[in-house]
């Protein structure tokens, strides 16, 4: 059993029959050179799923994952990383970013924050725009969700696609024209290229249903978890406190504590869904006391 949610289990033949495919129809152009920004039709179909989200008439590029995005943004506008974190974050922005009062940027994962799964209301996204000159929205596990984001002032978005399909070791930058250039250009003077292969595996993914394929398996996942637990889950984590937490720590839950650098967020753990199957799960928690699972609930220490 794995609840660390590090890495994306999924049927083997669903990923062998999406490398066929890459392939099978782009060849030897899914393994050369490409252009910075990323391969054409990758590129067109990521712009098409960040319009889809509501950003309209942003342009993006592909990068080599988030952390990558979030470095980029941190040299383009921060002489030192200065930026509003949310609390708690995810932990590729503690790495990325350093906190501070007086901030220039906000950073905040608006649909299905990790690691609690809140979903920011558009008051609240209004409000902190109207605060800092710019605000970064990491749409890693809100990419799917059918949600829209709202935009208010000057705004970029980034992601990790990670969760989309097992391997996909890519992210992205989408910005307003004149953010975009900016950004492009300190890629193509440090020759961050992400790999045109991986470029086409996003793509043939998304194009041919497996991105789909996965999300449901994810989502019946988390509604398992849901009905066991008596919890509202994400289809990528739960967040929730036990009163024997040692139970999920020895299969990979990953404490609160390390999603935040103000509070300790002690009691409450995060399950990950995407490192094991909903079998898996069932198989879990069926071989549990009784009394173990009426003692685990909800997270609420915020």
């Amino acid at each position: 059993m794995d609840f660390s949610g590090s890495w994306l289990k999924v049927e083997p033949e669903l990923v062998k029959s999406v490398h066929r495919a890459v392939l099978e129809k782009w060849g030897a152009k899914a393994l050369q050179y490409t252009d910075p920004a990323g391969a054409p039709e990758p590129r067109r179909a990521l712009e098409e799923l960040v319009g889809g989200l509501g950003l309209t008439g942003f342009r993006a590029f592909f990068t080599n994952g988030l952390g990558d995005s979030l470095r980029i943004l941190a040299f383009a506008h921060l002489e030192k990383p200065c930026v509003r974190l949310e609390d708690p974050t995810s932990q590729e922005a503690l790495r990325a970013f350093e906190h501070c009062a007086d901030s220039r940027l906000a950073y905040i994962q608006p649909i299905w924050r990790n690691p609690d799964g809140y979903t920011y209301s558009e008051d609240e996204i209004k409000r902190v725009a109207s605060e800092v000159p710019l605000v970064v929205y990491d749409l890693t596990y809100g990419l799917l969700s059918g949600r829209r984001v709202p935009i208010y002032g000057s705004a970029v978005a980034v992601a990790s696609f990670h969760a989309l399909f097992p391997g996909l070791a890519l992210g992205f930058i989408a910005a307003p024209e004149e953010l975009y250039e900016v950004y492009l250009e300190y890629v193509q003077s440090a020759y961050l290229h992400p790999p045109t292969y991986l470029q086409y595996l996003f793509y043939t993914a998304l194009k041919e249903g497996a991105v789909g394929e996965v999300f449901a398996s994810l989502k019946r996942r988390a509604r398992a978890v849901e009905e066991l637990l008596g919890v509202v889950a994400t289809p990528y984590f739960a967040w929730v406190e036990a009163r024997n937490p040692e139970i999920f720590l020895k299969h990979g839950a990953v404490p609160g504590g390390e999603f935040t650098r103000r509070r300790r967020l002690g009691k409450c753990l995060r399950l990950g869904l995407t490192s094991a199957t909903e079998e898996e799960i069932a198989r879990f928690f069926s071989s549990l006391p009784p009394e173990e699972l009426q003692d685990v609930g909800h997270c609420r220490e915020l």
